[in-house]
């Protein structure tokens, strides 16, 4: 009885210590979490400029950004430096592409809201995306010549890439992402070379409008309800939830249906529609640095899935396709 005691009471510590142990990382991680949040909201009222280069597969671009936020309202400009010119301009969730060596304006209207220096794909993404990766901090760094907390999100099935992510450790806004392969390849490579936290405001901030000898077009979308669908696509699969599916109407007799999925930080996209003669299938997947694609036909329609995914999960969800009439 003498030696039972001592011994109870050093298992008894040993199992605090351990429980303890598990709080305290159980505290750390959601800490970390938070700060994937706070990055994300800081990218939305934040004003900021600068030069950004983008690195995906053999693919390679340099972009000037400028976001300013004033009011709760959005307005952005991207640049592209490299190849022919272009200009995207957001206002909120409208889109302008201008093209001014074909004298062209594009409009569309985001339904997603990743876009760099953003982090989440949906509101409600930084709780998913407990769910499916795990989270941990490596060694800071310095990006654009500021220094960044470095943060790596591993998945948690084979599903889904891994992410690392360095946020600025003034004001938490995403400074660099990178997506890794299962091998360790950096798949894609997105982040700041130069910016400012006090850039040149635009001072009435406004979408361009077409001037004489220019030409407009855009993609009309229009939100589509279940029961007008031939098939049916799951709300949730694989750790993806469905954000929604809209038709977009390319010419008077063609449509593309689109239903968008998320797991919060990934994103995919799966189009339905109906197979013409003249469409050329790839026979395997295409891949261009994260992001993939893999088409079949099933019936009289081609089926895309497409998104930043690996090729297993772009197999599953062409499975996932159930045809009413089948």
């Amino acid at each position: 009885m003498m030696l039972y005691r001592p011994l109870r009471l050093i298992r008894q510590f040993v199992t605090g210590v351990f429980l303890a142990s598990i709080a305290l990382g159980v505290q750390a991680d959601q800490g970390l979490w938070n700060l994937v949040w706070a990055s994300h909201e800081q990218a939305k009222s934040l004003s900021y400029s600068g030069l950004l280069i983008t690195e995906s597969g053999k693919y390679s671009q340099s972009s000037r950004l400028l976001h300013q936020s004033t009011g709760g309202s959005e307005f952005e400009v991207l640049e592209r430096l490299d190849g022919q010119p272009a200009k995207w301009i957001r206002h909120n969730d409208q889109i302008q592409c201008v093209i001014p060596d074909r004298k062209m304006i594009l409009t569309d209207r985001r339904h997603t809201s990743v876009s760099f220096p953003r982090v989440l794909a949906e509101a409600n993404g930084a709780s998913m995306l407990e769910r499916f990766y795990s989270i941990s901090e490596l060694p800071g760094r310095r990006v654009a010549g500021r220094a960044v907390r470095v943060l790596k999100l591993s998945p948690n099935d084979d599903m889904r890439y891994e992410y690392r992510l360095y946020l600025d450790r003034e004001n938490k806004l995403l400074l660099r992402s990178e997506l890794y392969s299962p091998r360790g390849d950096v798949l894609e490579n997105v982040g700041f070379k130069e910016i400012s936290f006090e850039p040149a405001l635009i001072e009435t901030p406004s979408l361009v409008k077409a001037g004489p000898g220019w030409r407009t077009s855009s993609t009309e979308v229009r939100s589509l309800d279940s029961n007008e669908l031939p098939y049916d696509l799951p709300d949730l699969a694989f750790g993806f939830k469905k954000a929604d599916t809209v038709c977009r109407v390319k010419g008077k007799d063609e449509q593309i249906h689109q239903t968008v999925y998320s797991d919060g930080l990934s994103t995919l996209s799966v189009f339905i529609q109906k197979h013409q003669a003249n469409h050329s299938m790839p026979q395997v997947p295409m891949s261009h640095g994260a992001v993939m694609s893999k088409s079949e036909t099933q019936g009289g329609h081609m089926v895309t899935v497409l998104g930043e995914v690996p090729e297993k999960t772009l197999g599953l969800f062409l499975k996932s396709v159930r045809w009413k009439s089948q």
